[in-house]
C-alpha cells in the first residue's frame, strides 16, 4: 500500500508540472513569437519492463511516475500587420539570433527597437546579431525609417548597413517571454516581413480543455492517496485487535 501512495505521489508531481507548463503557455498568449510548451509523462515504467531512469521522479523507488518532457511547439504564429518599419516577421522556419548578455539566444519576436547607441535591439533591449556575428547598427542620426528586405538586408538612407541573421536551431530551450536556446545548425530558408509582428501560436480554447484535464486527472490521483491512506488505517486497526 505504501508503494501505492509513492506511486501515485509521483504521479500527482507529474500533474502539477503539467498544470505549471499549461498556466504558463495561458500566460503568454499575447507575448510575440511565444511558441507553446507542451507536456508529456508516462506512469508506472518498472511495472512495464522499462529500465530505471534517472529521469523518474523517485529514482531509487521500485514503481513510479515516469518524469515528463517538455517540448517546443516551433509551429508559426499568425502575423499581425502594425506597418511599424522596426517590426519584422519570420515567414518560415528559424530564429533571429541575439545577444543576452554575453550569451546566445534565439527568438521569434520581431518587434525591434532603436537603443541609444544605434544598435537594433529586441523589445527587452537584447542586440540583434546579423549575418556578420556582430550586432546590427542602423545608426543615431537616419534621415529616413530603415528598409528590411525579404533577405534580412537592412538598409538605411539608402545604404546596406547589415543583414539580420536567421538560424534553425534544434534542442529548442524555453528560457523565458520570447526567447530561446538550442544548437544553431546555421542558416534557415525564410522571409523576413517589414512592418508585421508573429504573435504567440498558442491556442488559448485548447490550453484550457488540456487544464481542465489535468485537474481532474489530478483530483483522480488525490482520491487515489485519500484511499491509499484509509486502507492503511484500516490495516493497522485490523492487526491491533489480533
Amino acid at each position: 500500500m505504501y508503494k501505492g501512495i509513492y506511486t501515485a505521489i509521483t504521479g500527482s508531481n507529474l500533474k502539477m508540472m503539467e498544470l505549471d507548463n499549461i498556466a504558463n503557455n495561458l500566460a503568454n498568449v499575447s507575448t510575440n513569437g511565444f511558441k507553446r510548451t507542451s507536456f508529456s509523462s508516462r506512469l508506472y515504467p518498472i511495472m512495464e519492463g522499462l529500465s530505471q531512469s534517472s529521469t523518474a521522479t523517485l529514482p531509487d523507488a521500485r514503481a513510479m511516475a515516469w518524469t515528463g518532457k517538455y517540448a517546443i511547439d516551433s509551429g508559426q504564429g499568425t502575423f499581425q500587420t502594425t506597418g511599424n518599419p522596426l517590426d519584422t516577421a519570420i515567414s518560415g522556419e528559424g530564429f533571429f539570433v541575439v545577444d543576452v548578455n554575453g550569451q546566445t539566444n534565439f527568438t521569434r519576436d520581431g518587434s525591434f527597437a532603436v537603443n541609444r547607441d544605434g544598435f537594433l535591439t529586441t523589445s527587452g533591449g537584447h542586440n540583434v546579431i546579423g549575418i556578420s556575428g556582430k550586432p546590427v547598427k542602423i545608426g543615431k542620426d537616419v534621415k529616413s525609417a530603415p528598409v528590411i528586405a525579404a533577405d534580412g538586408s537592412v538598409s538605411v538612407d539608402g545604404n546596406i548597413v547589415g543583414r539580420i541573421k536567421i538560424d534553425k536551431i534544434t534542442d529548442v530551450q524555453y528560457v523565458a517571454d520570447s526567447l530561446f536556446t538550442g544548437k544553431d545548425a546555421g542558416p534557415a530558408t525564410a522571409e523576413i516581413k517589414q512592418g508585421s509582428i508573429e504573435k504567440s501560436n498558442v491556442n488559448p480554447l485548447r490550453e484550457l480543455v488540456s487544464m481542465i484535464t489535468a485537474e481532474r486527472e489530478f483530483q483522480s490521483i488525490q482520491q487515489m492517496i485519500k484511499s491509499f491512506d484509509q486502507l492503511t488505517e484500516r490495516a493497522v486497526n485490523e492487526i491491533a485487535k489480533v
